[in-house]
Formats: structure tokens, C-alpha cells, sequence
């Protein structure tokens, strides 16, 4: 660092209570669709356990059925949490963009808020699964540099909104650069 850049360094600390709260931002819902979407994957994974129980009941001794019983009250659990956990996670997940950064949470457990800065995104893509055409519904790939893969994904939003989305933080990101 040479002279002239050590005098005009300056690092003063910011008021932390004075700086925007993300948390006081109006989120937009994802699309309720996105729910269908999660639950059809659920049953389907369940209908596979299911069968492969079913099967493993009728090739096993009799001492060894109680098991396999107690394997299905226990599969049944874990789908019923599965189950609830999607409605809750289609209910409190959001995304929303403002003047500086685009924020998406998800979870209800375990919350998780991820704030991108438009600085940091490299590029932003729109992808629609099969199930995701028949619903009429996209995710938001939101990636910056460094990470092997999305920073942000956003599921269940309509591919109309997905797109503008996209194209107004593609035009955000080239202006920055």
C-alpha cells in the first residue's frame, strides 16, 4: 500500500441498529402448486418403501414380520413428518428483491435466509422440470462466483414472474459491471 492510499484509508465502524433489516421485507409467497409438486415426490418415494416392505414381509420367516411391521409404522412416521414438513415449508418460504439484493427464506424448522447482492451474481436461470410444465411452474437459479452450483434456488414460481425476475436482475447485474 503506498503513501497516498494509506492517508485516505479509513475503516469507521457503522451503527449495526441503524442498517436495513431484511426481515422487514414484504415476502412474495411461492405458488401453492409447488406443494403438489412436493407431495407427488413424497408419494412416490413412499409407495416405493412401501412396496419394497410389502415384499420383504412376504420373503421373510414369520419371527422376522413383526420387524418388518415396526419398519412400516416407522416408514408411515417419517412420510407423515414429510408430509407436514412440505405444507410448512411451502407456507413460510418467500422471496423479494430489493433496490441492492435478492432475498429468499425457506424453512420452518430450520429457518434460512440467503441475501444475494447484485454485485456478487454472475448469472440467474429459469428451469422447469416435466412436473413443473404441467403445473405451470419454474425455479429461480440465482448463482455468483466461487460456489459449484445456485446460490439461491426458488421453486414454484410462476414462469411469467420467473422470467421478469430474471431478466430484471440480468439487467441489474450488467449495469454493476
Amino acid at each position: 500500500m503506498d503513501s497516498v492510499a494509506a492517508e485516505n484509508f479509513s475503516n469507521f465502524q457503522l451503527d449495526v441498529a441503524s442498517l436495513p433489516k431484511f426481515e422487514e421485507v414484504k415476502l412474495q409467497p411461492i405458488s401453492k402448486k409447488y406443494l403438489v409438486k412436493s407431495q407427488v415426490g413424497t408419494t412416490i418415494s413412499l409407495l416405493f418403501f412401501g412396496i419394497g416392505l410389502i415384499v420383504a414381509y412376504s420373503f421373510v420367516p414369520a419371527e422376522f414380520q413383526n420387524y418388518i411391521i415396526g419398519g412400516g409404522i416407522f416408514l408411515a412416521l417419517i412420510f407423515g413428518w414429510s408430509f407436514f414438513n412440505n405444507i410448512m415449508y411451502v407456507r413460510r418460504s418467500g422471496y423479494a428483491m430489493r433496490e441492492q439484493d435478492i432475498i429468499f427464506h425457506r424453512g420452518f424448522l430450520f429457518e434460512r435466509t440467503t441475501v444475494v447482492p447484485f454485485n456478487r451474481i454472475q448469472h440467474v436461470s429459469v428451469e422447469r422440470s416435466f412436473l413443473d410444465k404441467i403445473l405451470n411452474i419454474s425455479t429461480l437459479k440465482v448463482f455468483t462466483a466461487g460456489g459449484s452450483g445456485s446460490d439461491i434456488n426458488i421453486p414454484g414460481i410462476y414462469p411469467q414472474t420467473a422470467t421478469s425476475v430474471k431478466e430484471e436482475i440480468s439487467t441489474r447485474i450488467y449495469n454493476h459491471a
